[in-house]
């Protein structure tokens, strides 16, 4: 059975909130662990964070970002430019040009019609590229609000610490006080660390996986545009994306007899035939 993106990703943090409320359950109460100081303390490390980065932040497109991710298909990908390579080659620039009027992906058509308009290969890539780099602004300014909250949250937790340990330390001549003082002055770091290990970090993590991917598609795009750019002949940009995949996604290109065109296929499905 498969679980969408959503749902593994609901699936996770249902498991982390059930370890996490054992683990508590087993060393005392739920209880014991609530304090409202810590709580607004470690939380300050939050709205720093996002006063700090908040031109940079859409909550609810970050939100949906981090919980279905984005979509990628490498196989498609170069079936796609395979077929542009042959549209080029056997129907020629006009009939390609209609084809790309129908794409979908604003990065593809855009490139790909400048391609066949014929700008220069430099100029082409460099237009790609800082396009490109464009998104990696972006989501660096997404993930530079997750570090700042991992690397403040302990230190706002080691504050309320630090300010626990003061009502610790008043009330010394009372032991039957003490306990509870220090238990609760020890919370904020507790709160901190958990912010940073269990939200923060994980998320940032989460985002540059997203963000490697989606530029590792983008990257296949650009060779493309640029293939067609040449107006290199189908098999050979297809050799030429098909080069990025790693060894078990690789794809092959089985002609048809008395044809120049041919079916793209995973490698595997193949080799049982």
């Amino acid at each position: 059975m498969k679980f969408s993106t959503k749902r593994r990703s609901l699936l996770l943090i249902a498991i982390v909130a059930l370890i996490l409320i054992h683990a508590v359950y087993l060393n005392g109460s739920i209880k014991d662990l609530f304090n409202v100081t810590a709580i607004e303390l470690v939380l300050l490390s939050v709205v720093i964070s996002y006063a700090i980065k908040r031109k940079h932040l859409q909550i609810k497109p970050l939100t949906r970002l981090l919980i279905h991710g984005k979509e990628t298909n490498l196989e498609l990908t170069i079936k796609r430019f395979y077929y542009y390579a042959l549209v080029q080659k056997e129907q020629g620039h006009i009939e390609l040009e209609h084809e790309l009027e129908k794409e979908e992906n604003s990065f593809v058509r855009r490139g790909s019609l400048l391609a066949i308009e014929g700008v220069p290969e430099d100029e082409l890539r460099l237009i790609l590229e800082n396009e490109l780099k464009g998104e990696q602004y972006r989501y660096q300014q997404m993930g530079g609000f997750f570090r700042l909250v991992a690397l403040l949250a302990p230190g706002m937790g080691l504050v309320g610490t630090l300010l626990g340990m003061t009502g610790v330390l008043k009330t010394l001549s009372d032991f039957s006080h003490t306990g509870y003082s220090l238990s609760s002055a020890v919370v904020a770091t507790l709160y901190g660390a958990l912010l940073a290990n269990m939200f923060a970090l994980p998320c940032y993590y989460r985002l540059m996986d997203i963000y490697d991917r989606e530029m590792f598609e983008k990257r296949l795009y650009i060779e493309g545009c640029i293939g067609l750019q040449r107006r290199e002949i189908p098999r050979v940009l297809f050799e030429k994306l098909n080069s990025f995949l790693p060894s078990d996604q690789k794809l092959v290109l089985v002609k048809e007899p008395g044809s120049s065109k041919g079916t793209i296929e995973r490698q595997e499905q193949s080799y049982a035939g």
